[in-house]
């Protein structure tokens, strides 16, 4: 039998544990704009021993209505683009060759509007250069694949501390295209289960700032699985990893620019309020000078002529000697 103290002394710390789950951070569906932009610097393995560098940016464009499962909804449309450099060693029928190239990305997102899971994705990316330091050298990847929100147990908010799954139905189409490696098509249909796991915050240091960010994982059925940085002030991650079914990192995004204006401080014609209460003084004088000014200049109309006439009589001729 538990004796009274001990009794109190247990119901009390229940609902202190209690009130600690109640009030575990959760974090909310990011209010994205049209305008809205993340940049990031990238360090991606596209295949092996080739690496490409540069900086790839997410702008929303708005929304676009997509068939989701028989039903139209507006989808967020999120415009992808990003250039760099292309360089490593690759392997061929002839042995490893030196590659050496320019990339450039172009594609594009729609977005479910209620949990930001994915519903159509369009990627295109080219890189050219030379290979063996003479030879022309050219690769393309382009991927087309639709989704349909099979099943939803990771919605917003997310909580810190838990987890979740999402169950997405896909159609993709590949091609790539390759001076060395020769062409690939492959499309095909099936179902995948992403598991998802938030963790608490943590200090996250990236060319654009330090931002305090919560640590998401999501795993793929391939054994590839991401870990991305969320930050609410950003309204999207600030740094993104990825990793092979070995735990090898694979690929690297990290924040340079960006822009959130759901973050932003409220503007009136243009200024905010820190910047009206800067300008402020500067128009006050402005006003009171530019009142002194007029007041002036009717006492200056209103003052009479030697002669008694008032200025501004125009029947007054000029004085004699």
């Amino acid at each position: 039998m538990v004796p009274p103290r001990g009794l109190a002394l247990l119901i009390l710390l229940s609902l202190v544990t209690a009130s600690a789950s109640a009030a575990a951070t959760s974090l909310d569906r990011p209010a994205w704009t049209p305008g809205d932009f993340w940049t990031y610097r990238t360090n991606t393995t596209i295949i092996p021993g080739l690496a490409l560098t540069g900086t790839a940016t997410s702008t929303v464009a708005g929304t676009l209505p997509v068939d989701s499962g028989g039903a139209t909804v507006d989808a967020v449309r999120v415009i992808l683009s990003g250039s760099g450099t292309a360089d490593g060693t690759v392997t061929t029928h002839s042995g490893p060759i030196s590659v050496h190239g320019d990339w450039i990305l172009t594609g594009e997102e729609r977005l479910e509007p209620v949990n930001l899971h994915p519903l159509y994705d369009l990627l295109d990316l080219s890189v050219n250069g030379t290979y063996g330091g003479l030879l022309p050298f050219s690769l393309r990847f382009q991927n087309t694949t639709t989704y349909r929100v099979v099943s939803d147990a990771w919605p917003y908010p997310m909580v810190v501390g838990t987890s979740g799954n999402v169950t997405l139905a896909y159609n993709f189409t590949q091609d790539l295209h390759s001076s060395i490696l020769g062409d690939y098509h492959q499309n095909g249909t099936g179902v995948s289960v992403f598991e998802y796991s938030l963790a608490d915050a943590a200090s996250v240091v990236t060319p654009a700032g330090t931002f305090e960010a919560y640590p998401l994982r999501e795993d793929a059925p391939d054994g590839t699985w991401q870990r991305l940085y969320f930050s609410p002030a950003v309204g999207n991650d600030v740094r993104m990893e990825t990793y092979d079914g070995d735990g090898n990192l694979t690929a690297v995004s990290s924040l340079v620019a960006y822009r959130y204006q759901a973050a932003e401080p409220p503007t009136f014609l243009g200024l905010t309020l820190l910047g009206w209460a800067l300008v402020a003084p500067a128009v006050a004088v402005v006003a009171v000078a530019l009142v002194i000014l007029r007041r002036r200049a009717r006492r200056r109309k209103a003052t009479p002529l030697p002669d008694g006439n008032e200025a501004g009589d125009a029947t007054s001729g000029p004085r004699g000697p």
